[in-house]
């Protein structure tokens, strides 16, 4: 996989850098998004535990990608900013609420046939 980076950008405020790349590859499918995050922690010697892709947009009839990777300074930023984290919170949230839904039901029609 060929990695040609479009812009690099220092984002101070969310303490991330914000990198947007040209990625041609040879085969017959997309790379993943796991493996474009391995090569250009390859290329720019970012740490792969910090660097989350954010969107991978295939350009039509060709082997390339437009790709906009996220790499932040630390853990804990990361956690605050990035929406892998944000998602994985309100998805185990949600889950807690789901559970106790039935029981709610269920106390609701025991009061109803009183």
């Amino acid at each position: 996989m060929e990695i040609n980076i479009t812009s690099e950008r220092e984002n101070k405020l969310f303490h991330r850098k914000e990198i947007r790349f040209m990625a041609t590859y040879s085969g017959s499918k997309t790379p993943t998004g796991e493996e474009m995050r391995e090569e250009i922690c390859k290329k720019l010697s970012l740490h792969p535990n910090l660097t989350s892709v954010i969107k991978i947009s295939q350009v039509f009839g060709n082997s390339s990608s437009n790709v906009e990777v996220h790499s932040y300074s630390n853990k804990e930023t990361m956690a605050v900013f990035s929406r892998k984290a944000k998602d994985s919170a309100k998805n185990g949230a949600n889950a807690t609420q789901t559970a106790h839904k039935p029981e709610k039901k269920a106390e609701a029609k025991a009061e109803k046939q009183e």
